[in-house]
Parts: structure tokens; sequence; C-alpha cells
């Protein structure tokens, strides 16, 4: 390395770790932050580096991760000072990483296969049920469900229909991690097997749906959801998405699948607004684009998407759809990086639609407009979406009345009454 080489390098150094000490008082974390510059620009040395690029970033941080630490914390020490070293270069619009190669997930799960002897009555059965106005997720789910029963019942030693009793059921139901799904499903294929002469009697009446409680909405509050917003790293790729998708749920109040459905089609950045069918109801829905909503959105797809042909505007680092569960665990992850004590409130997606609805009611917004804002079909389905704010109680509240009769007299002369 010539002597302007070195000059250049150190003086890097010496910029960045002045950076570094503006923004971190612990010594010891100065300490590793310098000491990373140091492998970095040893890395440098030997590979012939004049000057820095956020590939030779990244290209060293491959070369540490090679390198075997025992655990994660050099390795993860080297990405840190790679990263703050981009952003005091090139600020926040800056790639974190190359885009990956789009390649297929390769998974060795396999979705449960059905009993070769009750197959052909349970396609018919899922026929019927998708003839009669059934979405397709909801027969999938009936699939699931009554394929997991078929199997447990050949577990039980029955090798045909005929060998089907309640004693059977039962030993299934009791197996099932949701009972309340169970019954539902079983009571209405039991009523088809019935119908069609395939069983005697249905067996299902035996079953007890379990009683269902009724869910505390999991709202937060403005200052929780701002923490959760300040908790993403919006310098990388995946943080400028999840941020958007963060802001999507919690000031639209989309559900988790529309936005993983959500596609460049469906967002008029001229006009606006955002025009879909909703996943759940098959109803199109109309909502109004906010600027803050805009932004996330533009900073997104302008720097941190991922460049493939795929329709959909959230993708993962492959180029894939971002699933409805991807983006409900995404939330959860990002929350317990937070200072929120949520306790026994959910802090998935959900949650954050909850809290949208119960905003607009905490600033007294009418139920219908709530409604029509949620998406909701059932006037009865927003119940569950809100919660109302201590401050609104208050107005409900009524005068305690005065003491009067034996309680007055007690009051008045205490224990001698």
């Amino acid at each position: 390395m010539n002597t302007e080489s070195k000059n250049y390098w150190q003086d890097l150094k010496s910029g960045y770790m002045e950076c570094v000490k503006n923004n971190i008082s612990d010594p010891r974390k100065q300490n590793a932050y310098g000491r990373s510059m140091d492998v970095l620009i040893e890395y440098a040395a030997a590979n012939d580096h004049t000057e820095y690029s956020p590939e030779i970033g990244y290209a060293f941080f491959e070369a540490e991760k090679c390198k075997g630490y025992k655990g994660h914390s050099t390795a993860d020490r080297r990405k840190a000072a790679i990263r703050r070293l981009n952003d005091y270069l090139y600020g926040s619009v800056l790639w974190q990483r190359p885009p990956r190669k789009l390649k297929k997930y390769r998974s060795s799960w396999q979705p449960p296969q059905c009993p070769e002897q009750f197959a052909e009555v349970l396609e018919q059965f899922l026929s019927r049920i998708g003839k009669e106005g059934l979405k397709e997720i909801t027969v999938a789910d009936y699939r699931r469900s009554c394929t997991k029963m078929l199997i447990d019942f050949t577990n039980q030693g029955v090798k045909d229909w005929n060998d089907i009793d309640p004693r059977t059921l039962i030993a299934s139901f009791l197996k099932s991690t949701n009972k309340g799904h169970f019954v539902a499903h079983a009571r209405r294929f039991f009523r088809y097997l019935t119908d069609t002469g395939i069983v005697e009697a249905d067996y299902s009446s035996v079953l007890i749906r379990p009683a269902k409680r009724k869910p505390i909405p999991s709202v937060y509050s403005e200052d929780e959801i701002q923490q959760l917003l300040n908790c993403i790293e919006t310098i990388t790729p995946q943080g400028k998405r999840d941020y958007a998708v963060v802001l999507i749920a919690v000031r639209l109040g989309l559900r988790a699948s529309d936005i993983s459905n959500l596609q460049f089609e469906n967002v008029d950045f001229d006009k606006k607004r955002v025009e879909f069918i909703q996943v759940k109801t098959s109803v199109p829905h109309r909502l109004l684009l906010t600027k803050e909503v805009s932004d996330a959105l533009h900073d997104y797809i302008n720097n941190g998407r991922e460049p493939c042909a795929a329709p959909y505007i959230f993708v993962d680092g492959f180029g894939h759809q971002f699933t409805r569960q991807a983006i409900s665990h995404m939330v959860a992850r990002n929350f317990k990086k937070t200072n929120v004590d949520f306790g026994h409130r959910h802090h998935g997606s959900h949650a954050l639609r909850m809290t949208f609805a119960s905003q607009l009611v905490g600033e007294n917004v009418p139920y219908e407009a709530v409604r029509a804002l949620l998406g909701q079909v059932d006037p009865n389905s927003t119940r569950h979406y809100v919660e109302f704010s201590i401050e609104s109680l208050r107005t409900c509240a009524l005068e305690i009345p005065l003491p009067s009769g034996r309680l007055e007299h007690y009051l008045t002369c205490g224990g001698d009454a």
C-alpha cells in the first residue's frame, strides 16, 4: 500500500472514529469499532484496495464470517462497523447488501396426506363446500383439519367409514390443539357424510364446542407505536420494507393478507389512494394514501426493494412475495426490540389494525366511518377491533348516589349501628 493510499485510509478512520465517539459514549464499544476499522484496513491492504466502497465492505464482512469466530459477537461487530461506516459516508439511502440471486426455497416439509381409503370422499366434500361459496382459504383450512382428523382415525385402527364411532371421534377431539375449529369442521364434515349415506349417524353431535372467550383488543398508545417505528433500522433495505409495512398497518388499518397482496397497480401516488380487493371478504376497498405512508413507500420502492419481476410491492430478499405470516412475525420481532411492556397484549400485525380502529374511536369518529375504513362487511365486527379510551369512558360515568337508610346510619354512627 503506497503512502497516498495509507493517508486515505488513516483519514477515513480518523473521521469515522470521530463520528463514532459523537454517537457512542461507551469506551469499550468505541475501541471495538476502532479494532474493526483496523481489520478492514488490513483487508484492504492485502487485496490492493486504494479506496473504500460498499462492495469492499460487503466482501470484508463475508471474509470475516468465514474465519469461524466462536459465537456471533465478533462477526456482529464487523457487520455493525460496516453499517455505521456506510451510514457515515453515504447516508441512509445506501443498500446495505448487494441484491441476492433469485432462487426458489427448498423445504423438506410436506403437507399431511389424507389416508387413501378416505381421500376420494374428502375431495368430494371439499368440492361441495367450495361450490357453496366458501373461499379458497377456508376450503384449505377444512382440508388441513379433516386430513389430520382422518389420519388420527387411521392411527386408532380405523380402516373404513364403518369403523368410525363416537369414541374414535372423541379421542381425536381430545388430541386437537384448536378444539373450537375441530368441532366446527367435524360437524360440517359429518353432516355431509350422513347426508350422502356414507356413515349411518352424525357422531359429531357428541362434541361440545368449548366456550369462546371474548378477546380483549390489543391496542397501543401513540408513544408505543412511535417506539416501534423508531426501532426499525431504515438504513437497510429490509428496514425500509418493514417500516413501510408497519406504517400501512397502523395508519391505514390494512390486514396482513391485504398488505402481502398489494401490487403496484393498487397504489396511485398521483391521486393519493389505495384500491384493492380484500382477501378475507372479496369486497373492493379504497383508502386515501397519507403523505407519511407515501414517503415510506417511495423510499422502499426506490432504495430498498429487491429488483425482481414480481407484481407484489413487498418482497423478501429473494424477490418472492412477503407473506402475511412473515409480516406478522416481522411486527412481533420488532416489537420485542423496543422497551414497550406489552404484557399479555398481542404484538403482531393485527394489533396494529386494532390500534388504528381504537385511535379513530378515541377521536370520536362515528362507528360507521370506522367500519368503512376497516373494510368490514358485518356492522357488528367493528366491536371486536376497538377499545374506548379512559377519557371517553369518563363521559359515560354516573354520579355516585348519596348514602341513605341503614347505610347512612352505619356511616354516621360507625360500629354502634
